[in-house]
């Protein structure tokens, strides 16, 4: 199947080191294709109606079962829902459980399309410096001293666990303990926004907050995004049973009859054909292959003073530039050289923060381009940098 456009933002011929989504080649054409053509002979109706406001059935069950089972949270159904993508059902937890004027914590720097939807709400975001194990337990614990003393309970803390969107790290299991256990005695909750987790390349990810709180004052989500395709607008979350139940009633689900009942159950189909897991199984091979050129491009190619994580998973590598470049002026020269990033300001709450910051993907591009893309990043640098 030839596709017709480009994803997302991306302008043709060019090299677009910014995009946080599958290459063509890896989305499952061939898969889903076939799923569909089974339903000429047997569709299943509640893919063409209105559907259960939790969730597809099946995909539910696939769900609890595989959950369960890999990560034993210990889960039932009144555990789960399936909604809009993850974007989407943070976007409803927001809008649900929060109002203008409240304030949330994040991580500097953290995913900006977070960022975005809580400055909708007109949420006050106060930012926690992260390190290569997550947010550090000092900045959190003084954060929570300032909050107290404004007499400001935090509504949620907001966190990509596993290889984080934009840094590539993951938060370990201790600072995972300690941030539960403020949580509990500050009163706020946890919003785990675990997209990445299927993509580890080595190794075992640490339990998640949900399985480390026993499913108290955790909401977890999930997606197919970045394991199946970011058009299906698909995820899950996980919550305490009553919670759940309060998103299920909500007026968008109760109006629309779920969350995209059509696309819901064509996935479960795939899943439970095991064809889910084979081909997850098969992105981890192509991801670490592109991680791999991309840090040995970076080792080859970055002048002295640049810095960047190597991530165990996920999509990206975070870098830091040298006090004398401007990732402004860097972009702008990149850009004239059909080269994209994605400029370090729009993860942090506040913009400046990340002025010498910049994220790269290697989900998107070949070897080549990530060769080609990195080596003129590195020449740019240098200049800059004098």
């Amino acid at each position: 199947m030839q596709l017709q456009s480009s994803p997302q933002g991306i302008v043709a011929g060019s090299i677009p080191l910014f995009a946080g989504h599958p290459a063509p080649e890896l989305l499952p054409m061939r898969g889903i294709g076939t799923v569909l053509a089974g339903w000429d002979e047997r569709p299943p109706l509640r893919a063409f109606n209105y559907g259960d406001e939790q969730g597809d059935p099946k995909l539910l069950d696939f769900l609890l079962a595989r959950l369960n089972d890999t990560e034993q949270p210990g889960i039932g159904r009144e555990n789960l829902m399936i909604v809009p993508g993850s974007t989407g059902g943070l976007a409803m937890i927001t809008r649900l459980l929060t109002s203008a004027g409240d304030t949330v914590l994040v991580d500097a720097p953290s995913y900006r399309d977070a960022l975005h939807i809580f400055r909708d709400q007109g949420l006050r975001l106060r930012a926690l410096p992260i390190d290569d194990e997550g947010p550090r337990l000092d900045a959190l614990a003084a954060e929570l001293e300032r909050l107290a003393a404004e007499q400001v309970i935090p509504r949620f803390y907001y966190v990509v666990p596993n290889f984080q969107n934009p840094s590539g790290i993951t938060v370990s299991k201790i600072r995972r303990r300690a941030i539960i256990e403020l949580s509990n005695r500050h009163g706020f909750c946890i919003v785990e926004d675990d997209v990445y987790s299927d993509l580890r390349f080595a190794g075992s990810t640490p339990p998640s907050f949900y399985a480390l709180a026993a499913g108290e004052n955790v909401l977890r989500l999930g997606s197919f995004s970045k394991t199946l395709a970011p058009g299906l607008r698909l995820g899950w979350l996980m919550g305490g049973s009553r919670q759940i139940a309060e998103f299920v009633d909500s007026g968008v689900l109760r109006m629309g009859g779920g969350a995209n009942p059509f696309g819901a159950a064509m996935v479960a189909e795939f899943c439970h054909s095991g064809a889910w897991q084979a081909h997850v199984d098969w992105l981890r091979g192509k991801y670490r292959a592109r991680r791999d050129v991309a840090l040995a491009a970076l080792d080859r190619s970055m002048p002295a003073g640049v810095g960047w994580t190597r991530p165990a998973g996920g999509y990206f590598i975070w870098l830091r530039l040298p006090r004398a470049v401007d990732v402004d002026e860097l972009e702008k020269r990149a850009q004239a050289q059909q080269v994209y990033f994605a400029n370090g300001r729009g993860f942090f709450p506040e913009p400046a923060d990340g002025a010498h910051f910049l994220r790269l993907s290697y989900s998107y591009l070949s070897h080549d381009d990530l060769r080609k893309g990195i080596g003129i990043l590195g020449t740019l640098i240098a200049q800059l940098a004098g």
